[in-house]
């Protein structure tokens, strides 16, 4: 992983026992670019990569479009595993999509 990243809204950071990071604060458009860096490279190395939304505050719906198409672009046996509270409202927002279908995305509710 490049490291970490960080801004007065985002801060993404590398988790110390999973192959994944952990954001924390407002995940916005503009966070798509570092996003995509720091799960591309895991995806390199690993079969899952868990992404750790419960810090979030807000989770831009171009954000979740963005870890989409990165699960679209894994291979079974490779999953992205989203873990997110309840208020982000993941499992409503994924379902309203037909995204709750995707064999390479699993979501984990804490």
């Amino acid at each position: 992983m490049r490291g970490y990243f960080t801004d007065d809204q985002l801060l993404i950071i590398p988790l110390p026992d999973h192959p994944g990071v952990r954001l924390h604060g407002e995940a916005l458009s503009t966070h798509r670019g570092p996003l995509l860096v720091a799960v591309t490279d895991e995806a390199q190395l690993n079969d899952e990569i868990v992404i750790d939304l419960t810090g979030l505050r807000v989770l831009a719906t171009s954000v979740l479009e963005t870890l989409i198409l990165l699960a679209l672009r894994l291979t079974p046996p490779q999953r992205l595993l989203l873990r997110a509270g309840s208020e982000l409202e993941l499992r409503e927002r994924l379902h309203a999509r037909g995204w709750d279908h995707i064999d390479t995305l699993r979501l984990a509710e804490a």
